[in-house]
């Protein structure tokens, strides 16, 4: 449980440095997100978009991916 945690915390900490504060969504290269540390199989929970999109959780931080091998970093 510790690790798996950890992970979740890793992974929110990437998100909050990607996410300007006050934005509500950024586009980022999947890559820069995985050279960082992050691990795209652990969330809290998953939801849908407005536009029918499933979006991953960590916390309050979601990501989607998108074709272009980028990610949407949103804010919840």
């Amino acid at each position: 449980m510790r690790n798996i945690n950890a992970i979740l915390k890793r992974n929110r900490s990437i998100l909050i440095a990607k996410l300007p504060e006050g934005k509500k969504q950024v586009k980022v290269p999947k890559e820069k997100l995985l050279v960082m540390g992050f691990n795209l199989r652990y969330m809290t929970h998953q939801g849908i978009l407005s536009n029918g999109q499933s979006v991953q959780f960590c916390y309050e931080l979601g990501w989607v991916l998108l074709e272009e091998n980028c990610c949407l970093i949103v804010r919840d």
